[in-house]
């Protein structure tokens, strides 16, 4: 019997419909056990929670040498992990290797690095590799912000701004990954900023690099997600205002700055639940669906005139190249 060529046509349509029906099943059930699942671990106290081991595991920070970076490191050492801190100052990694050392941990090793400098990087990464172990879990933390108005800003720092806070980003991942991706294991953790979700008076560099971490972070789950390297982790962190030298004389109205400690915490918490998305506080998570919900006058309004976040900022008076938040 012979198939005319139109109906073998009409079949291909109807083929793909029930197929994208039987997906469409599969999801909602599965959309049901997500969400319970997620309830589930919000109400569950931590101390209840299976968390992952991580002594003898290579942990490297960028930015590690103050701030949050180095609160990082010493929840890490606590944990029996192996602590690489990178950081372009010296002085910085000794304060943070001694106080390491000072709390009884020795397995601390510091590196000068201007995750500026591809090159560099990429020398320092084989160094590690040599001197320390390959790296298990990667923690991109470091960042710089200058907070002004979009046409104060000189060429030079938007570029410095960009290589720092995202495009080291595809540096040391490529650095880094070929390892995790051999064993099909390991830990990647991109610190994003609530400002790579909601653009904020003058970040209009450093906002966009944020919003860029987020796209990166993303596209590199899904590709790893996509390709079968499903036992490699990633959490994206997107702390509000910490109360660094970063972020020194901005007053929100709203809320208060994020302690350091807390936020070092919380990035420990999510590498050892496997969390994918951490947004600090967790109630900002709200505020994005209402930016595309609202009219954009009534986003405006409440920016500026509830929130007050310009006038806020406008008292900023931190410092260039720390610890990201």
């Amino acid at each position: 019997m012979t198939v005319s060529p139109g109906l073998l046509h009409m079949e291909h349509p109807l083929r793909a419909f029930y197929q994208f029906f039987l997906d469409l099943i599969v999801f909602t059930i599965k959309s049901i056990f997500y969400i319970l699942e997620s309830i589930y671990y919000s109400l569950l106290p931590q101390r209840f929670r299976k968390l992952k081991d991580v002594s003898g595991q290579v942990v490297l920070i960028t930015g590690g040498g103050g701030g949050v970076g180095r609160l990082i490191a010493l929840n890490f050492a606590r944990l029996q992990a192996r602590i690489v801190i990178w950081d372009i100052n010296q002085e910085a990694i000794k304060t943070a290797v001694d106080l390491l050392a000072k709390h009884g941990f020795d397995n601390c090793k510091g590196y000068v690095v201007d995750i500026s400098d591809r090159d560099q990087i990429y020398q320092r990464a084989s160094q590690v590799t040599e001197e320390v172990g390959p790296v298990d879990i990667l923690i991109n933390n470091a960042g710089i912000v200058c907070c002004k108005p979009f046409w104060e800003l000189h060429d030079r720092v938007i570029q410095n701004t960009y290589n720092i806070n995202i495009i080291s980003h595809y540096w040391t991942v490529k650095a880094f990954l070929p390892h995790m991706m051999r064993n099909n294991r390991g830990h990647i953790v991109t610190v994003g900023s609530v400002t790579g979700m909601l653009g904020t008076y003058g970040c209009s560099d450093y906002a966009a690099t944020k919003y860029a971490c987020i796209g990166f972070h993303e596209s590199l789950l899904t590709d790893l997600k996509a390709h079968g390297y499903d036992q490699i982790q990633m959490s994206l962190i997107c702390p509000y205002y910490i109360n660094t030298g970063m972020f020194s004389g901005v007053r929100p109205r709203m809320m208060p700055m994020l302690e350091p400690q807390y936020v070092a915490d919380r990035i420990e918490n999510a590498v050892r639940c496997n969390e994918v998305w951490c947004v600090l506080p967790n109630s900002i998570r709200l505020l994005t669906p209402l930016k595309c919900l609202l009219p954009a006058k009534m986003c405006w309004e409440l920016m500026s005139r509830v929130i007050r976040g310009p006038e806020s900022m406008m008292l900023f008076q931190g410092r260039g190249r720390v610890a990201a938040g």
